[in-house]
């Protein structure tokens, strides 16, 4: 069994607020992606991945939570999480990269 133990989950940030679509419909702000096909032995290295390919954003942790801003040219923030064994669904930032 491997001793890797976190994951990012992928988060879609809802920016229209009337609509179908839209968060308010939607019940709120964030709509769950899935989870990225990547396990990490902590939350640090993580971070440091998500900062790896995300240079043009703040550091996943900058506010001491373990989640990133959202994205305005994808919509995306990522929050690390405890891996539950959850099917992962959602590509590595780097393709030659897979889980283990």
């Amino acid at each position: 069994m491997s001793t890797k133990k976190y994951v990012l989950e992928v988060v879609e940030f809802i920016t229209e607020k009337d609509g179908e679509n839209g968060w308010l419909s939607q019940g709120g702000k964030y709509k769950h992606k899935g989870y990225m096909n990547k396990k990490f032995n902590t939350k640090k290295e993580a971070g440091e991945y998500y900062n790896k390919y995300n240079p043009h954003m703040r550091p996943l942790n900058s506010h001491n939570n373990y989640r990133s801003d959202w994205d305005p040219q994808t919509k995306l923030l990522y929050i690390v999480r405890k891996d539950q064994l959850i099917n992962s669904s959602i590509d590595c930032f780097s393709h030659k990269e897979s889980s283990e």
